[in-house]
């Protein structure tokens, strides 16, 4: 299983109601096939809807980012491609990568990319928690599937002058250093290392 790729989930065609007044899919539309993807990441790590109605277990994204790379018009197809970048006990690291489906076989064009912290939640509260254990093997399992072909988000623009000014303080202390120990761990060349 190690080094098979990303997961091919869900994919779906642009409808009328998606597009904006640009003429292509709208940029929350983008963010609801990631969703769907991310529903779809769920049922496959055996957090399904049956699981959650059972143990009032789930996840929370706790941090996102997108990078829109290209338009898609109405009636065309994507498929999201996903990767579980790395994990931890209650957190894991998603990598979604949404592709237009070629009109050609076997082209596929990169259109927009997100990664996505999501945080395991349970009752009572709601409040983080580990994983309950079957799921956490099936993520780790996941997380070797993935290989070293799972992408790498570019560093986020910063402003000219933004460098300078004083950090400002977090609005959630636990929850920020929980996420920051996610993005402290890359390699120096770019590559993620697993978090276990």
């Amino acid at each position: 299983m190690i080094g098979e790729g990303p997961l091919h989930l869900h994919s779906t065609r642009v409808i009328p109601d998606w597009v904006d007044y640009n003429g292509h899919l709208s940029e929350a539309y983008y963010v609801l096939i990631f969703g769907h993807a991310t529903d779809a990441l769920l049922d496959a790590v055996g957090m399904d809807e049956s699981f959650r109605t059972r143990t009032g277990r789930s996840v929370y994204t706790v941090d996102a980012r997108i990078r829109y790379l290209s338009e898609v018009a109405c009636g065309e197809e994507v498929e999201v491609r996903t990767w579980i970048a790395g994990a931890d006990p209650k957190r894991m690291l998603v990598h979604h990568a949404m592709y237009r489906v070629g009109q050609r076989p076997g082209v596929d064009m990169l259109v927009a990319q997100t990664e996505l912290v999501l945080l395991s939640v349970g009752k009572p509260g709601p409040r983080a928690m580990p994983f309950e254990p079957l799921v956490f093997d099936t993520i780790l399992r996941l997380v070797e599937r993935g290989g070293t072909d799972c992408p790498v988000l570019p560093e986020r623009w910063i402003p000219p002058g933004r460098l300078s000014q004083p950090a400002s303080k977090p609005h959630h202390p636990t929850r920020n250093r929980e996420i920051e120990h996610v993005f402290e761990n890359r390699l120096s060349d770019g590559r993620r290392y697993r978090t276990v």
